[in-house]
């Protein structure tokens, strides 16, 4: 079972550490469901016997980090307001880093309520590209670069259900408020390669930054996930959780058509409560 799942994870990391393209990560968000579900009934056919994880747990409590794949996809030719010759941004991405604080609480001997309070970074690098003719024979290539740095708080309330011993799906609503949202934004001469500039002299033209206009103060989105938990020590109390996601932005960034998915892998540490052991009294020695 641990060999399926560190071949599914790898090899799909793998994939996506090779191309960062918007749309591989687009097109390959419906493969990682079709993962997540192929995991869910492979670990029920294998559910072969019970344990005390979610019996002996009391609660748990710690930090999570990951980091993510945000995937921007749009559908504009400039911010509100903001001038660009562009004709269209469609898609983006960058690499973000999120940090939670984590409260674990079992409802039952297979699931528990899981409550973040996260920060979020939803930055993204929207590009688009431009061809302008130079003479009869050639066409200059221009990169239309929007790279924007958005930043969120919110919380993360959602339920482990946990399949087989320490394996668990994860399924959230998240809340975030957006408290930062800050753009850079230039076109930039690509071809010719080696020489040649716009009229202001330069390779460089159409520099703008400032606060993306119109942004929402509100980020909504919901997570899907799997997860396995380490026990660090004998007696369970110090957990190591590493963590494979997906979230879904529901609403858009600003007044436009543009929303942020992310695909997140992470880590959480977290010191864990139990009864594990305390029903086991110390037999006297003869």
């Amino acid at each position: 079972m641990k060999q399926i799942i560190y071949y599914i994870v790898v090899s799909n990391l793998s994939n996506l550490r090779n191309e960062l393209d918007i749309t591989y990560l687009l097109g390959h968000l419906r493969t990682l469901i079709t993962y997540l579900i192929f995991l869910s009934f492979t670990l029920l056919l294998h559910s072969e016997e019970d344990t005390d994880y979610l019996v002996t747990k009391k609660y748990s409590v710690g930090i999570f980090g990951s980091t993510s794949l945000n995937s921007h996809t749009t559908d504009f030719k400039q911010l509100v307001g903001i001038p660009n010759c562009c004709n269209g941004f469609k898609s983006g991405s960058a690499i973000g880093l999120n940090l939670s604080l984590v409260y674990q609480l079992p409802i039952n001997d297979k699931l528990e309520l899981d409550v973040r309070p996260t920060l979020l970074n939803l930055n993204g690098d929207l590009i688009s590209t431009q061809q302008i003719p130079i003479d009869d024979d050639e066409n200059a290539i221009t990169e239309h670069l929007i790279s924007t740095e958005i930043s969120s708080i919110g919380l993360d309330i959602g339920f482990n259900y946990y399949f087989i011993d320490k394996i668990h799906l994860k399924s959230s609503f998240s809340y975030s408020y957006i408290y930062s949202g800050h753009y850079n934004q230039e076109e930039r001469l690509i071809k010719p390669s080696n020489f040649g500039t716009f009229e202001n002299g330069l390779r460089i033209r159409n520099e703008q930054e400032g606060d993306i206009p119109e942004i929402n103060s509100s980020f909504y989105s919901c997570n899907l996930g799997i997860g396995y938990t380490l026990e660090l020590n004998s007696k369970g109390s110090y957990l190591l959780i590493p963590e494979f996601g997906i979230r879904f932005g529901l609403n858009n960034i600003n007044s436009q058509n543009w929303k942020v998915n992310q695909i997140t892998i992470g880590v959480a540490l977290l010191y864990n409560k139990s009864s594990k052991g305390l029903n086991n009294p110390i037999t006297p020695y003869d």
